[in-house]
């Protein structure tokens, strides 16, 4: 088996956002989106207990990495 097929980052998105949906309450997946009104960002994890506004994808990207523990605030 290619070290490809065991990667996240290699699969489609629709398998990602699956797995994203069912992984139960963990920080499997971040993500920073647009506000419908375009006036700034929300970012939010998978666990379902975090969920913040934020004025640039970079505010949410660094948030998304503290809450997950990769970086320090």
């Amino acid at each position: 088996m290619d070290d490809h097929d065991e990667n996240a980052l290699h699969e489609k998105p629709l398998e990602f956002m699956t797995s994203i949906a069912n992984s139960g309450g963990h920080c499997d997946g971040q993500a920073v989106l647009p506000h419908e009104n375009r006036t700034g960002y929300y970012a939010f994890c998978s666990c379902g207990d975090w969920r913040v506004d934020v004025e640039t994808q970079e505010d949410g990207l660094h948030l998304a990495r503290v809450h997950t523990g990769s970086v320090q605030a």
